[in-house]
């Protein structure tokens, strides 16, 4: 069969961060920074849509970062997320999860702190599409565990 990757997304109010599989969906890498203007998720969905476009539209399944508290209570972000995942789904004909992403933008800073000296400035440039590597990076570990591809 051909060979498909997964699309991650780390949605923030301003910026969405995307990372993309390899074709045997065992990779995640980061891939791009979405800025868009406020509230303008649908602009935005646009330019997810063109990436898609971009990889010969071998992407075949989207996983969008769930946010929660700690404690597993939805946030004021879960709220906006689940909104774009509705945006996402009427606009983009492509499978979609939710990937729960409690750890991920904290481990992600931590990681880029721990490894490069870096200042904090060229962290934010950064931050929001290492978070979706993070988090797309844990969903295919995860899948590979329980061998479901």
């Amino acid at each position: 069969s051909l060979s498909m990757r997964a699309l991650g997304i780390d949605f923030g109010t301003k910026i969405i961060g995307i990372a993309i599989s390899d074709e045997n969906k065992k990779i995640a890498s980061a891939c791009a920074s979405i800025t868009f203007p406020k509230n303008n998720y649908l602009y935005a969905v646009n330019q997810i849509q063109k990436l898609i476009k971009r990889y010969d539209n071998s992407v075949d399944l989207i996983v969008l970062g769930y946010p929660l508290h700690i404690n597993g209570n939805k946030s004021e972000r879960t709220f906006l997320v689940e909104k774009f995942y509705d945006l996402l789904i009427n606009n983009i004909p492509i499978k979609t999860i939710f990937w729960d992403e409690r750890y991920s933008t904290s481990k992600t800073t931590e990681m880029l702190k721990e490894f490069i000296e870096l200042k904090s400035s060229q962290i934010k440039k950064v931050k929001d599409k290492l978070s979706a590597q993070y988090i797309l990076q844990d969903f295919l570990n995860h899948k590979d565990e329980n061998n479901d591809n």
